[in-house]
């Protein structure tokens, strides 16, 4: 028996399929599977690559399969294909192949961008039902083709459809009438025109399946859409070190495929460049795309031999208007939301569709709202086409007037938040006032970007802009670069003319904010009386809020928490005198709500809080809306569990749907202190993984963060000092350690309680915990985790 047979024999059981069962998904006959089974046959290699496919063979198996039915052939592993030659559209042929033969739809558009391997898909495809004999395959290629009015006399020519005096499309329902045939044809998007007499095709014919590649979908009735994208990872890769004649695929290779979007075509380009540099080399160089994806081999067709090749060959098909979008979106970076582009452009839907469908624009998702991004390749060829300095003008004044004007944006628009203070930095420094300054330092807290926002301010503000310096050492601040910040001050300080008293009155009162931060409280009051009387001599109420909301910063920290709450009300009237904007005040709400749970006023704390909640959402600070809600969870744990849990899953939402991967993970793990109280209390297990992680994260920033993790610890050890009482001594010990302003009324009374409860018995392990360093408390934490 021949080692074909052998493994037919063998595949075929471990499929669980019958002799008659194979033959019929194979489209042989029973007698020929028998006697090739029998090794009485020597198969044909069409035959073995459809039985391979019925039997869903992949890898190992199904190179040793297709090898043992070439005589004279040893199977040996290759790289993992889906079939021969084909790599990495083994899902997508099984897909095709089941479509087509159960006749489950019978207009099938395969469609993607240039360069998806649309043409290869459908020629295996095509090759592999060649090889039945229940059917009839016909290919038509209409690359050349631009008439629509030719179309209808191709497609009956290439079914075989005789000379006569019948329009096309009553020949080929004469001729073929209910024939089983498959018709393939190739590059449809330029004539999308004649989509509906191609359609009409399957329903003169029963025995018709028609398969096209388009660009683009055909948008009729009964279309199937089979949307091909990139290569899975590993299958681009396979094909990258295929075509590069590599050995096997390392870190290199893999970016390189990630950097072209796992493109086939972009992919056997960038595999060409193997002969003259490393892959290591070549993915450093790939910034620039359109420069190295170029070079294919000759014998392909132009748009096949370059990636921008392929690209305007695709602009080619769409109209002026349409191109001349394309150009404008080479202007955004990262994309664009639906509303700011009808913003600048009136309606701009109509082109949108156009490049949509045919796949030089993807639509993704931006929250509620719709997004327009460009593939990385394609948007390097618009920003090229894009040659109009007032476009850009206009794109970059759009971004900053409408932060300005109280905006709210993502962290998808950073990019083209950041191309507009570069712009106006080069062309209009005057746009990059103390509004503009403001307006920016909102979006780059409210996203977590804080390290890019206060490295971009105080590089546009190095040329002598001080709103720019102020509010990147705001922002520096807050991520806990205090030197940065107090260098930032001083610097706009220094710069500042006598009579600009807002630069002044913003400069003392970060230097005030820097000196809380350190625990100098003397120094902080001492910057912000200069502070105010800046702020008096501004005449603007919006900064004499400020500087009351920092003077109550100062007043909590020397433990006066009723005067701090007094200064804060009168922010709030101050702020609200100047019209300010929901994020200020929902701020200063907010921090209200704080103050009244440290004051153990739980009813005006929840009270804030939903105050605070709405104002804070819709100015964009997604994570100080989650503070507010934990506040409020952690103020009604005790005596409504329900709402304190509903307010918790509230926050979880919140703190999800916030990016902070630049700098904000010290506000984040502030919240998560807080919130790993509410869910002990409320018996989850996760409490203590929750606080292990925001323990470690705080303990490396300032002050004011041992602070909150020493509240978090005296209120952790209350919930637990009857049921864990030596837990509870070690964390009461080590958060008094930590503790360094005077004690709030709320956390007084947690810690009172939970000495009441231990006693004197376990005053020992109060004093251990009080031994505890920073190391040790962490590791005590993780050890909590583990145990839980």
């Amino acid at each position: 028996m021949s080692a074909f047979a052998e493994l037919l024999r063998r595949h075929r059981a471990a499929a669980g399929l019958s002799q008659v069962e194979l033959a019929r998904l194979s489209g042989i006959s029973d007698r020929a599977l028998r006697d090739l089974e029998q090794g009485r046959r020597v198969p044909r290699a069409q035959s073995a690559r459809l039985m391979a496919t019925a039997l869903k063979l992949t890898g190992d198996d199904l190179s040793a399969f297709l090898a043992s039915a070439r005589p004279s052939a040893t199977p040996a592993p290759s790289a993992p294909v889906s079939t021969d030659g084909l790599v990495g559209r083994g899902d997508e042929l099984r897909s095709l192949l089941d479509l087509v033969l159960q006749a489950r739809h019978r207009l099938i558009s395969i469609t993607g961008p240039a360069g998806a391997g649309k043409s290869r898909l459908a020629a295996e495809l095509a090759a592999l039902l060649g090889g039945r004999t229940d059917l009839m395959v016909s290919t038509l290629d209409l690359s050349a083709v631009g008439d629509v009015a030719l179309v209808g006399d191709l497609v009956a020519d290439a079914l075989g459809c005789g000379p006569s005096r019948l329009a096309p499309l009553d020949r080929v329902a004469a001729h073929l009438r209910d024939r089983r045939v498959v018709l393939v044809v190739d590059r449809f998007e330029q004539l999308v025109e004649a989509a509906a007499d191609l359609a009409a095709l399957p329903r003169r014919c029963p025995g018709l399946t028609v398969v096209v590649t388009s660009q683009r979908p055909l948008r009729v009735r009964d279309e199937h859409v089979l949307a091909l994208s990139g290569l899975p990872r590993d299958a681009a890769a396979a094909l990258f070190v295929r075509r590069a004649g590599l050995e096997h695929a390392d870190d290199a290779v893999h970016a390189i495929c990630q950097k072209v979007e796992h493109l086939p075509l972009a992919i056997e380009l960038a595999a060409g460049w193997v002969r003259l540099m490393s892959p290591a080399d070549l993915a450093t160089r790939l910034t620039h795309r359109l420069r190295y994806l170029t070079d294919g081999p000759r014998d392909l067709p132009a748009r096949h031999r370059s990636l921008r090749a392929a690209i305007e060959a695709t602009l080619d098909l769409v109209t002026a208007e349409a191109r001349t979008t394309f150009r404008f979106l080479g202007g955004f970076h990262g994309g664009v939301r639906l509303d700011d582009l009808e913003t600048l452009l009136g309606q701009p839907l109509p082109e949108l569709t156009e490049l949509v469908d045919i796949n030089l624009v993807r639509l993704v998702p931006d929250g509620g709202t719709s997004r327009y991004t460009l593939p990385d390749t394609v948007a390097e060829l618009a920003a090229e086409q894009l040659d109009s300095p007032a476009a850009r003008a206009m794109i970059a004044a759009h971004y900053l007037d409408r932060l300005r004007a109280g905006a709210t944006f993502g962290a998808l628009d950073a990019a083209n938040i950041r191309a507009a203070v570069r712009w106006a930095v080069a062309e209009e420094p005057a746009r990059l006032d103390a509004d503009a300054a403001m307006a920016l330092t909102r979006f780059y807290e409210a996203t977590g970007r804080l390290g890019e926002g206060a490295e971009l301010l105080n590089q546009a503000g190095t040329g002598g802009i001080p709103p720019l310096l102020i509010r990147s050492g705001q922002l520096a601040a807050l991520r806990g670069d205090l030197d940065a910040a107090s260098e930032s001050a001083e610097r706009a300080l220094a710069v500042a003319a006598d009579d600009d008293h807002g630069t002044q009155t913003a400069g003392l009162s970060l230097l005030g904010m820097i000196a809380v931060e350190r625990g100098n409280p003397g120094a902080a009051m001492a910057h912000l009386r200069k502070a105010l009387a800046a702020a008096r001599l501004s005449g603007d109420d919006a900064t004499l809020g400020r500087v009351l909301n920092n003077f109550s910063s100062v007043s909590s920290e020397i433990g006066r928490p009723q005067d701090a709450f007094r200064q804060l009300e009168s922010a709030l009237a101050a702020k609200r005198r100047a019209g300010a904007g929901p994020f200020e005040l929902g701020r200063t709400l907010f921090n209200l709500a704080f103050l009244a749970l440290d004051l153990d006023d739980t009813t005006a704390a929840v009270d804030h809080a939903a105050q605070a909640l709405p104002l804070l959402t819709e100015g964009g600070h997604t994570l100080l809306a989650a503070f507010a809600e934990v506040t409020a969870a952690l103020a009604l744990v005790e005596q409504d569990p329900a709402a304190a849990s509903a307010h918790l899953r509230n926050a979880d939402r919140l703190v999800a749907d916030t990016v902070v991967d630049n700098g904000n993970d010290r506000v984040e793990a502030t919240v998560h202190l807080r919130a790993s109280v509410v869910r002990h209390a409320l018996g989850d297990g996760a409490a203590w993984r929750e606080l292990a992680d925001a323990v470690r994260i705080s303990l490396g920033h300032t002050t004011r963060d041992r602070d909150s993790v020493s509240e978090a610890l005296t209120l952790h050890a209350r919930h637990l000092c009857a049921r864990g009482p030596l837990t509870a001594a070690v964390l009461l010990g080590a958060a008094d350690r930590l503790r360094r302003k005077k004690i709030t009324p709320f956390v007084a009374a947690a810690r009172e309680h939970a000495l009441g409860v231990l006693g004197v018995r376990w005053a020992e392990q109060v004093s251990a915990g009080r031994d505890l360093d920073d190391g040790e408390l962490i590791a005590f934490a993780d050890e909590l985790a583990a145990r839980s």
